[in-house]
């Protein structure tokens, strides 16, 4: 027996210094017999202090209060996660012993298992908790295997107040919700945010583990566990560089045990990322021996990148001028159609043999040359009209691609595609027409053409051809300014292109993904996707530049100006070409910080990308924008000039166009902004009525504006007169809104019956922007919605849904019988499309269901209803909006988060203004978690009021008032009114 295996009874009994009790700790992880020795003194322990001090659970007198809100199925046992859980835990194998620093000083917070290996991947931040063992992927692998605290323990942390303690003990029982429970009473300190993030991680939420990590790291840049947690998280993305470079990081720390499984763990990312490189770059090599029929791919390389090969296997068939070529390539087909399915490959091998190769082969020849792109005797057409003339159809086929000529004959592609019953073919050529679509912005038809192609997918994949159409579906949606959908189908030819082993596509993804989370302001994301791309190619100049012009506007906003003036250097560094994102950057970097060569920067940098050819019209516009944007700070005549030449290009383009619509969003905004500057506000307020399309009212009106660190508000009071502000000193990004509107400014506003408030995204929505006791709405200057005369009133009422069970939903309270002379949808027949079908008759229209913040589905708000037959639930703004309400309804939205705006700044988009844009007359709704006991009787309140005559914004304020004054009804002062 060694020296430490006789000091384990000292460390038990906590007589150990803490250096001595370090070295029996890591004694521990690899001594069996310590191990067994260590299990029968805790046992032993456990059962004693059980038997003579029995522990008395507390339990909470507090009521629960069911709400409408997104509750996961594991929630529901999160109210059980207590001590009760571990009762069992007594006299289990592995035990875990914890003595608490405020019970027994000597102790050392010492965290002791009789397992050799950790179950957790991660780490807390407990110090206790964070030991080093080596991490064992059996282990982790069942609910046998966690961790286990013994009650006993547990009883006395939670007798100490140790909220952090006990949180760990659970996270090493990878019972996250149990642990959130006791982290939300921790405070806010980097270790409790990391521990946070490990909660995130082990629900699957990687985004918001990341958001939580790096702001920990800003805070505390050498913090171990959060660069240990990030990096895994990063690994968990698949973001193997990055993750590695986190995990080298850790390394550096040179902490005992960690930095060297942090070593193994970087070495073989980079092991990873590398041999898909290699395998990429051999797959091309191997595949221009294939077409030269030098030599055939191995199986091995095959499986590696199939969809590569299955592409080089058809212009080697082409190309191949004997049978004996055309049989030698026969092994490599059965091989593909074994790992991709189906017949094709082997069919087109046997029908290439039946014909007659030596009339083909000048033909084969020519083809040949076309692929390696050499000069083909006659030219191009010619060749391709004797293709045509000897009806060789396959040639022609793979001719067409290679000669960039399907645009210009796509019947005549589809008919030779459809021809081959191949899935390859017929997903090309769908793609193809798509292509052709796009390239006259046509955008909705080749939506059309995109979305059968995906159909095919489903029902016949080709990954290599499936991953390109995802990742074109995800650029259109992009341009369509539907990022939600656009990172839907980014991650899908993410994953399409990991099956195929088509590394090479990746970066394209990763630069796609990139830039979507930074329309979506998650900036964490947006900066890893583009370090990812960046760290695979960092000799790529341009890539540098396009990654560090995005990050800077990332960084911009979140105002973090110095930040973003550091990645725009970087970027200007490597291009004398600006990208559209470097050239907004840089426009509001010369304002805010800037720097000696900016106008040189700009003016070479916009000239060259004008000239590029690159642009389409829409982001011509959106560059003109950039270019008065940057001016009018110095010569402001001049950069209005630029701005309304912007505004006039964007005019003529198709309201579709997302790019038109920016340019014109952030034009108004410099000329509002600079009129404010110069306390112009009769200017700020005849240009808020340019801009929103319609007359402003002269009275009880709020107009606000935001934009980077400048703020602007008009205000018009019960006389009419104007009153303003500007204000350029903000230093960070707006959170609650509450107190934005300064007190002056208010008092105008006060004696009003009632006020509209015209405020720009990202403002738009936002609750609190008026105190509770003014009675106000969101307003949409349109031309006044009417029903029609002849239509009767008609009250909609959705409620009783049938939520998916996955979801788990708590059921809502009943709603008993239809309204008298109206429609209850309930149950089955509460449905997306039903709902939809229904509204657009009716007078009122009133739902009361779970509403739900599911960025995987919509960047606004959504709401739970029963499923289709297809298993669609979900009743979305951007479904909303496509349709006409004939009845100009009144529309009532009970559900949580029903007004939840997406982090837009160019125009505002939500459940409520999609119903405003579909014909509604004025939506209620909520932007917090509504309690199920409340909904009813206050929406129901309101609404009495408005039937009586009251105006919408003074039924909900009157309401408001009663509720608030009654006490325990916050959440009603975020109910918003929009009209």
């Amino acid at each position: 027996m060694t020296d430490a295996c006789q000091r384990v009874h000292a460390l038990v009994d906590g007589e150990l210094a803490p250096e001595e009790a370090q070295r029996v700790r890591l004694h521990l992880a690899t001594c069996a017999v310590c191990q067994d020795e260590l299990g029968r003194m805790l046992q032993l322990k456990a059962l004693t202090q059980e038997l003579v001090a029995p522990v008395a659970r507390g339990t909470s007198s507090a009521p629960t209060r069911q709400t409408r809100a997104f509750q996961p199925r594991w929630s529901r046992y999160a109210r059980h996660g207590g001590l009760a859980v571990l009762v069992t835990a007594v006299a289990s194998a592995a035990l875990l012993f914890v003595v608490p620093r405020a019970r027994d000083p000597r102790a050392d917070l010492l965290w002791m298992t009789g397992a050799p290996a950790r179950s957790l991947e991660l780490r807390s931040s407990y110090p206790g908790a964070d030991l080093y063992r080596p991490y064992d992927t059996l282990r982790s692998g069942g609910p046998g295997a966690r961790e286990v605290v013994p009650l006993s323990e547990m009883a006395r942390l939670e007798e100490a107040g140790d909220l952090r303690g006990i949180a760990a003990a659970y996270l090493l029982r990878m019972d996250a919700e149990s642990a959130a429970s006791y982290l939300a009473r921790a405070g806010d300190s980097p270790d409790v945010e990391t521990d946070r993030a490990v909660v995130d991680l082990l629900r699957g939420d990687a985004s918001e583990a990341l958001r939580r990590l790096d702001a920990v790291l800003q805070r505390a840049p050498r913090h171990s566990q959060a660069m240990w947690n990030r990096a895994l998280t990063l690994a968990q993305l698949n973001l193997e560089l990055t993750a590695a470079e986190q995990f080298e990081a850790v390394v550096a720390l040179g902490e005992q045990g960690w930095a060297e499984e942090a070593r193994r763990r970087a070495q073989a990312l980079r092991t990873r990322s590398t041999r898909g490189r290699e395998r990429w770059q051999g797959g091309l090599k191997a595949g221009e021996a294939l077409v030269a029929h030098a030599s055939i791919p191995s199986a091995e390389q095959l499986q590696q990148t199939p969809g590569l090969f299955r592409l080089y296997f058809y212009d080697a068939l082409r190309t191949a001028r004997t049978v004996e070529q055309v049989r030698a390539l026969f092994p490599m087909a059965e091989t593909l159609d074994a790992l991709q399915g189906g017949t094709v490959l082997r069919d087109a091998v046997r029908g290439a043999e039946g014909q007659d190769l030596r009339r083909r082969a000048p033909l084969s020849e020519d083809y040949a040359r076309l692929v390696r792109r050499e000069p083909i005797p006659g030219g191009v057409p010619a060749f391709l009209a004797r293709l045509r003339a000897a009806r060789e159809e396959n040639l022609l086929l793979g001719a067409l691609l290679h000669a960039g000529a399907v645009a210009a004959n796509l019947e005549e592609y589809q008919r030779l595609a459809t021809a081959t019953r191949d899935p390859w073919f017929l997903l090309l050529a769908e793609h193809e027409q798509a292509k052709a679509l796009l390239s006259r912005g046509e955008l909705l038809q080749a939506e059309q053409h995109l979305l059968a192609a995906l159909k095919q997918c489903g029902e016949s994949p080709v990954a290599y051809r499936c991953a390109l159409i995802e990742r074109e579906m995800a650029t259109l949606y992009r341009q369509l300014h539907r990022p939600a959908e656009a990172v839907r189908h980014a991650q899908a030819a993410w994953q399409w292109n990991r099956e195929d082993g088509a590394w090479g596509f990746d970066g394209l993804v990763l630069l796609e993904l990139g830039q979507l989370f930074r329309f979506r302001h998650q900036p964490e994301l947006s900066r890893a996707y583009l370090h990812e791309a960046l760290a695979r190619e960092p000799e790529r100049c341009e890539l540098r530049h396009f990654v560090f012009a995005n990050s800077a506007s990332a960084h911009l906003n979140a105002l973090e100006v110095d930040e973003a003036r550091g990645d725009i250097d970087a970027a200007l560094k490597c291009s004398d070409t600006l990208s559209p994102s470097g050239a907004q950057a840089l426009a509001d970097l010369a304002r805010l910080r800037p720097s000696p060569g900016d106008a040189e920067h700009f003016t070479k940098g916009v000239t060259r990308l004008r000239g590029s050819g690159r642009l389409n019209a829409g982001q011509l516009a959106l560059l003109t924008q950039s270019e008065g944007r940057f001016l009018i700070e110095q010569d402001r005549t001049a950069g209005e000039a630029l701005l309304r030449r912007s505004l006039s290009e964007a005019a003529r383009l198709p309201r579709w166009n997302v790019d038109a619509r920016k340019a014109r969003a952030y034009s108004y905004a410099s000329l509002l902004f600079a009129a404010g500057k110069a306390q112009e506000f009769d200017r700020v307020f005849s240009l808020l009525a340019e801009e929103l399309g319609g007359a402003l009212p002269e009275q009880c009106i709020l107009g606000v504006a935001l934009d980077v660190e400048r703020t602007l508000v008009v205000v018009r009071g019960v006389d009419g007169r104007l009153h303003g502000r500007y204000d350029d000193r903000r230093t960070g990004a707006v959170g609650n809104v509450a107190g934005l509107i300064p007190e002056e400014l208010l008092a105008p506003l006060r004696a009003c019956e009632r006020v509209v408030v015209a405020a720009r995204p990202p403002l738009h929505g936002r609750s609190g922007m008026l105190p509770p006791d003014i009675a106000w709405s969101y307003y949409l200057p349109r031309p006044a919605p009417r029903a029609s005369s002849a239509m009767p009133a008609r009250r909609l009422v959705v409620a009783d849904v049938e939520p998916p069970p996955g979801l788990a939903l708590a059921p809502l309270s009943g709603w008993g019988p239809p309204p008298p002379g109206g429609m209850l949808l309930s149950g089955a027949a509460a449905t997306p499309s039903r709902v939809l079908e229904a509204m657009a008759r009716a007078t009122e229209v009133e739902i009361h269901a779970h509403g739900l913040v599911n960025l995987g589905i919509s960047d606004a708000s959504l709401l739970v209803l029963t499923p289709e037959p297809d298993g669609r639930y979900a009743l979305t703004a951007g479904e909303v909006r496509a349709r006409r309400l004939e009845g100009a309804p009144l529309v009532i939205l009970a559900a949580c988060r029903a007004a939840h705006t997406a982090p837009t700044s160019h125009e505002p988009f939500n459940l409520p203004v999609a119903f405003l844009e579909a014909g509604a007359r004025a939506v209620l709704a909520a932007t917090v978690d509504v309690p199920d006991a409340q909904a009813v009787r206050f929406f129901e309140s309101v609404r009495a009021r408005i039937q009586a005559g009251q105006p919408v914004a003074v039924a909900l304020r009157d309401e408001r008032v009663l509720w608030l004054k009654r006490g325990g009804a916050e959440w009603v002062q975020a109910v918003l009114a929009f009209e």
